[in-house]
């Protein structure tokens, strides 16, 4: 590698920087192939967004010294490197002079205003008696709304504290148990994984714990107009023009609905109502644009896009999580803002719980939580590789943000790659139907403390497993197995 390129870590990276080589291969990526140079703090988010650390040309763009208080000493090293860059683009010098690189955020960001204060193992009891409980209040709500009657508002709004609760508590619970379920409740599943969605994304950015319920609320109820229309129109993927016209008319009947019910949320219904609505005035009823759609209706809007491109109806059409981010990447600054496209990609991760991905050795596993502070770095158990594929009654669990202890685990399990690849990390995420599922095998994957099961051996050697909950796990074989 040239002596002109530098490995920066994402805290590091700074705008005028030059982004010469990735992490991990560039077509998993929607950067050029050729490089970039970071010209403001959009373009940053988007890297922190898919790696852990880049290469950086300091002969076109800016060096790590260019951002350090220089010490006398240090000056003319600086000035020697800026002297060494004779090809540097104008445009960057400008930049690295006026420093002028950020672009005003259309909304603030305050990290760290939630914590995850319980582990998932403990957490996943809770959760599920969230989940049954929410499921039946909105199916009985929805019934009710439909009807043009009142509703019980006060137990749907308990359903949806307890949710956000959750959510804040252990991000990755609720999101194991909705990846999970059968793939035939779509209806009211796309409420809740849009609900989970916004709400991830709410804590993300440090909104009130209020505006959390408001914006989970409203992502149940958006739907509920669509309850008088013909099923047909609703799966249809290809509608004309007269049936999208009516197709978009389920946003007034799901307000007019509500107001029928007396549902008084002014704060949820105008959520509802511009969450259709689209940056670039695509969207309706009324073709808003810009920031004249309310912040947390854009919120719910791109977390009922996200999940529609996870889980549409239409199951030849389906995307995995990546592919689902690269897709709203590709919408950023046209159907949402770029900085709520970016943080949002932030606040989901590429790798939800639950989803199978591939390493750089080739071995397979499914991510069990997130690292927070890393998101392509989450914990793992990863299967044993055999010549027929991922043997999945063989497995140990990995935290790949403790990259060196992750190989040792590897190597010791028998991955003859653990210490042949440059980085150890996720390639791809695969499609999960290809996984043999046994049911013990996702008892302890779930309810063992990751903290405990890191150093847990093979399956075949914890058969006493079989006793726990079968429950959820069932739901699980359900949805993997068909």
């Amino acid at each position: 590698m040239s002596l002109q390129q530098l490995k920066v870590f994402i805290h590091e990276l700074e705008v005028g920087m030059f982004i010469s080589a990735l992490d991990k291969p560039w077509a998993e990526t929607p950067f050029p192939i050729q490089g970039f140079l970071i010209k403001n703090a959009a373009d940053a988010s988007r890297v922190k967004a898919y790696c852990d650390y880049v290469y950086i040309d300091i002969a076109k763009g800016a060096s790590p010294i260019d951002f350090k208080t220089p010490s006398a000493g240090s000056r003319q090293f600086n000035n020697d490197l800026r002297n060494k860059a004779q090809d540097i683009n104008p445009m960057v010098r400008g930049l690295m002079d006026s420093r002028q690189y950020s672009e005003p955020r259309s909304f603030v960001i305050k990290p760290d205003i939630y914590r995850k204060t319980v582990e998932l193992s403990k957490e996943m009891p809770a959760a599920r008696r969230v989940m049954n409980n929410l499921v039946g209040c909105l199916s009985v709500a929805t019934r009710q709304v439909a009807k043009g009657g009142p509703f019980n508002l006060r137990q749907l709004q308990q359903s949806v504290d307890d949710m956000v609760d959750s959510v804040v508590r252990c991000p990755d619970a609720f999101t194991w148990l909705l990846q999970l379920r059968a793939k035939d409740r779509h209806t009211h599943d796309h409420s809740i994984r849009s609900g989970l969605w916004a709400t991830q994304f709410a804590r993300h950015v440090g909104l009130e714990i209020d505006q959390l319920k408001d914006i989970c609320l409203a992502a149940l109820l958006k739907d509920v107009g669509k309850a008088g229309m013909d099923r047909v129109l609703l799966r249809k993927s290809d509608r004309n023009a007269e049936e999208e016209t009516e197709y978009r008319g389920f946003v007034s009947a799901s307000l007019e609905k509500l107001k029928q019910s007396d549902f008084d949320n002014r704060r949820v219904m105008n959520i509802i109502k511009f969450h259709c609505e689209r940056f670039d005035g695509s969207g309706f009823p009324k073709g808003c644009s810009g920031q004249r759609i309310p912040f947390l209706a854009a919120v719910v809007g791109i977390a009922s896009e996200f999940d529609r491109l996870c889980n549409p109806r239409e199951v030849s059409q389906v995307l995995t999580p990546s592919k689902a981010t690269a897709r709203l990447y590709e919408l950023r600054g046209q159907a949402f803002a770029e900085d709520l496209v970016i943080e949002f990609i932030q606040s989901v991760g590429l790798y939800p719980a639950g989803t199978v991905v591939e390493l750089t050795t080739g071995d397979q596993g499914m991510v069990i939580e997130q690292n927070p502070k890393s998101r392509l770095s989450p914990r793992l158990a990863v299967f044993e590789s055999t010549e027929a594929g991922a043997n999945v009654d063989n497995y140990i669990f990995v935290d790949l943000k403790n990259e060196d202890k992750a190989r040792a685990q590897l190597q010791k399990f028998g991955t003859r790659r653990a210490y042949d690849v440059a980085k150890l990390a996720i390639v791809k995420d695969v499609d999960s139907e290809t996984l043999g599922v046994d049911e013990d095998m996702l008892n302890l994957l779930i309810t063992k403390p990751f903290s405990l099961a890191s150093n847990a051996g093979p399956l075949a050697q914890s058969q006493q497993s079989s006793h726990l909950n079968n429950g959820f796990f069932a739901a699980l074989k359900e949805r993997l197995l068909g």
